[in-house]
C-alpha cells in the first residue's frame, strides 16, 4: 500500500498521470470502460473531449444507479478502494457521480473518440454549477473559461443552459472576450 505523496506521484507519473497534456493512461481506461459500462464520462477528461486542455489524475462517471454502475466496474476489473471510496483500474482513481451530486441531471450524451461523454451543455451546466457553489471548485469555472475560448462559445449558448446558470454564463463569456482583447498583443504582467 502506497503511504506517502511521493509514492502516489511517483505511480502516477509511471502511468503518466496528472502530468500537463499527458491523460493518455487515463482516457485509455476510459476506453477501455465505456465498453463495458453504461455510464458516461464527466469531469476533467470530459473537458479534454470536448476541445480543452485539461490535466486531470482521475476519471469521473456520471450515474443515475450508483450501485449499478459499481457492479459494472467491479465486472470490469476496477478494484474498490474502501479507504478512499473510490474505484481504482491500473492506477486510475474513479469516481461515480449521481444527479443529486451533480445537482443536475444529464439529459444527453455523445461518443467522443471512443468514449461516451456527456453533452457539452451538460458538462457546463455541472461545471458551473459546482464552481459557483463550492469556493474551493474554481477549477471548474476555469474548465467553462477554457470551453467558451476553445469551442469556441458565445453568450447565444446561454439558452441551452437551465435558467438559473444563464446570466453566470454570460458574465463568464464576457470576461473570457475582455481578457481576449486586454492581451490582444500579448500578456500584461
Amino acid at each position: 500500500m502506497l503511504t506517502t505523496l511521493s509514492e502516489r506521484r511517483r505511480l502516477r507519473r509511471q502511468f503518466g498521470i496528472g502530468m500537463p497534456g499527458d491523460n493518455n493512461h487515463i482516457l485509455k481506461i476510459a476506453r477501455q470502460l465505456c465498453k463495458q459500462i453504461d455510464a458516461p464520462v464527466l469531469g476533467g477528461i470530459a473537458v479534454n473531449l470536448h476541445g480543452a486542455v485539461r490535466t486531470t489524475t482521475d476519471l469521473d462517471f456520471y450515474t443515475p444507479d450508483r450501485s449499478h454502475t459499481h457492479v459494472q466496474l467491479t465486472t470490469a476489473g476496477a478494484h474498490w478502494d474502501a479507504k478512499r471510496r473510490e474505484f481504482v483500474l491500473e492506477g486510475v482513481r474513479i469516481h461515480t457521480v449521481t444527479p443529486e451530486d451533480a445537482r443536475h441531471t444529464v439529459q444527453k450524451t455523445s461518443m467522443i473518440d471512443d468514449v461516451r461523454v456527456v453533452s457539452l451543455k451538460d458538462l457546463l451546466a455541472i461545471k458551473l454549477i459546482c464552481g459557483l457553489n463550492n469556493t474551493g471548485r474554481a477549477k471548474d469555472i476555469g474548465d467553462v473559461e477554457s470551453l467558451i475560448r476553445v469551442v469556441p462559445l458565445d453568450k447565444r449558448f446561454a439558452g441551452k443552459l437551465p435558467k438559473e446558470l444563464r446570466t453566470p454564463f454570460k458574465k463568464i463569456v464576457d470576461g473570457v472576450r475582455f481578457y481576449e482583447r486586454a492581451t490582444k498583443d500579448g500578456p500584461r504582467f
